[in-house]
């Protein structure tokens, strides 16, 4: 179960692998100072949490999160999903200019065109090694949350 988030959210990490997504919380964290992060492994929650659904319709905040690092190898889609779903909402809905950074293993450029052609803002191949998968978490995660503007 989810752990309730009762403030903002600056990150929202999609990723099925309990270990990878503790380090990429973790990674973020250590990273961006005073970042808000809440990490969830599958769509299902992924889309409870952005639209304020089931564990997660308590949840206060109404602002979507400022970066969402979507995994595409999720046990009930291709992650892909979640991304069409966000695209898909109404122009002026706030969510449709967060951020979706597609971080996964996979290096099939069919991959990397459907990514880009539903709407990913990046697509980053996770690192083999553990100190280059922190470094790429850590960069995104600074570039994102700290660099990148979305409102003028």
């Amino acid at each position: 179960m989810p752990v309730i988030v009762d403030n903002s959210v600056d990150i929202l990490v999609v990723e099925d692998n309990d270990s990878e997504r503790a380090s990429i919380v973790e990674s973020l964290r250590a990273a961006v100072d005073g970042v808000s992060v809440a990490a969830v492994a599958n769509q299902k929650e992924a889309l409870d949490f952005l639209f304020r659904r089931g564990d997660w319709m308590h949840r206060t905040e109404t602002d979507p999160p400022s970066l969402i690092l979507l995994d595409l190898g999720l046990p009930d889609s291709d992650g892909l999903s979640i991304l069409g779903e966000i695209r898909s909402l109404d122009p002026d809905d706030a969510l449709t200019l967060t951020p979706v950074v597609i971080f996964t293993d996979s290096h099939a450029t069919t991959d990397i065109s459907r990514s880009y052609r539903c709407g990913a803002n990046s697509y980053v191949i996770k690192p083999l090694s553990f100190a280059d998968f922190q470094a790429v978490v850590e960069a995104v995660g600074r570039y994102w949350v700290k660099h990148n503007r979305v409102h003028a």
